[in-house]
């Protein structure tokens, strides 16, 4: 599956690829943990709980190891999640995306789990611009 994530990510995609690529990545992480549908929805809508359970902070996660933005010792990487933005994203999304993962770019460093590391700096991100922050 890794390699099809790969060959998506190499072009720009429309917002309608874009959201089938977020259903795909929601299909292989979200049976992983146990969390409502209405909170994967919320996510898609810039709706981040402050005080979240483990497993929605986790799902973040492998939402970013599928997406290829973690580093190995689980930590996001800038430099790979902007070529992500820049390779990926509807050119409609990509500056204020851009703006917004500058914005949160120092966000995991207040936390030691890769999973808060992830969640924390993803609802940072919503925050920053939650008309055009989309996850899926």
């Amino acid at each position: 599956m890794e390699n099809s994530l790969a060959y998506l990510f190499r072009a720009q995609m429309t917002m309608k690829q874009l959201t089938n690529s977020m259903d795909m990545m929601r299909s292989a992480c979200a049976p992983k943990f146990k969390i409502e549908e209405a909170d994967l929805h919320g996510l898609r809508k810039s709706v981040f709980p402050a005080d979240p359970d483990k497993d929605l902070k986790c799902y973040t996660m492998c939402i970013a190891q599928m997406a290829g933005t973690m580093t190995k010792k689980g930590e996001i990487s800038f430099s790979k999640t902007m070529a992500q933005i820049e390779a990926m994203l509807p050119p409609e999304l990509k500056t204020m995306a851009k703006e917004a993962l500058s914005h949160c770019k120092d966000t995991q460093a207040s936390y030691k789990d890769p999973c808060d590391k992830t969640y924390f700096s993803a609802k940072c991100a919503a925050d920053f611009s939650p008309d055009t922050f989309m996850f899926p």
